[in-house]
C-alpha cells in the first residue's frame, strides 16, 4: 500500500515537472497569447535595415510589449524590408507614430519600438507606419569611431 502511494506522488511530481518544462519552453521560444488567437490587428512598416530582427520579435511602446513581428520580407522594388506587425486590439497607435529597431542591450535581441505621435486619427487594420528608423549596427559604429580617431 505504501509503495502505491509513493508511486502516485512520483507520478504527480513528474507530471508537474513536464508541465513546467512545457511552460518554460513556450516562454523562451517567444510564443505568447497573441500567437494563440487573441484579438489583434496588423500594421506594416518599411525599414532600410532590420539588423538582426526576426519574426516573432517584440513590438514595444515605452518598453511594454504590445505586439509581435508577424513577418519580414524584402520589397523587390524598393529593396527595403517590409515588416508586418501584429498589435493587441485596444492599443491605438496615432497615424503619425514612428517605429525604430532597437536592441535589448549589447547582446540582446532586436525589437521594434514605437514612439506614438499626436495625430487624432489612429492606424487601423492594414495601416502603415510611415516614419521608420533602421537598426544601428554596432560594427559600423565601432568602425566609424576607429576611422575618426586621430593618428599620431
Amino acid at each position: 500500500m505504501q509503495n502505491k502511494t509513493i508511486e502516485i506522488w512520483v507520478g504527480i511530481l513528474m507530471l508537474l515537472a513536464i508541465l513546467a518544462f512545457v511552460f518554460m519552453s513556450l516562454k523562451v521560444s517567444g510564443l505568447n497569447q497573441s500567437d494563440f488567437g487573441s484579438q489583434t490587428y496588423t500594421v506594416t512598416a518599411n525599414f532600410t535595415d532590420v539588423g538582426g530582427l526576426k519574426a516573432r520579435g517584440a513590438v514595444r511602446i515605452a518598453g511594454v510589449q504590445v505586439g509581435t513581428v508577424k513577418s519580414i520580407t524584402l520589397n523587390p522594388q524598393t529593396y527595403e524590408a517590409h515588416a508586418v506587425l501584429s498589435l493587441q486590439k485596444g492599443i491605438n497607435i496615432p497615424q503619425d507614430s514612428s517605429a525604430s529597431i532597437t536592441s535589448s542591450g549589447i547582446l540582446g535581441d532586436n525589437y521594434i519600438s514605437i514612439t506614438p505621435g499626436y495625430a487624432p486619427q489612429n492606424l487601423g487594420e492594414g495601416g502603415q507606419i510611415m516614419t521608420t528608423y533602421a537598426a544601428t549596427s554596432l560594427t559600423s559604429l565601432i568602425s566609424t569611431f576607429m576611422s575618426g580617431a586621430k593618428k599620431p
